[in-house]
């Protein structure tokens, strides 16, 4: 309950934060199955991570040079 109730905190407090300063690229990798204390999949994570990178790398280069 108390891990459900952080995240439903954590994603209002986002959606507000973007909503008043949204960014030029937002980086969002697919986490939905993962845990709070989730920790030791930290390398799964990052690698997923690095994927959306690397998808976006285009539209990133784009917004770093105009």
């Amino acid at each position: 309950v108390m891990s459900s109730s952080l995240g439903i905190l954590q994603a209002r407090v986002t959606r507000s934060r973007l909503a008043g300063d949204p960014p030029d690229i937002l980086i969002e990798p697919q986490l939905t199955d993962v845990g709070i204390m989730e920790f030791h999949r930290a390398e799964e994570l990052c690698a997923k991570g690095e994927e959306t990178i690397a998808r976006l790398a285009e539209q990133i280069r784009y917004q770093l040079l105009t």
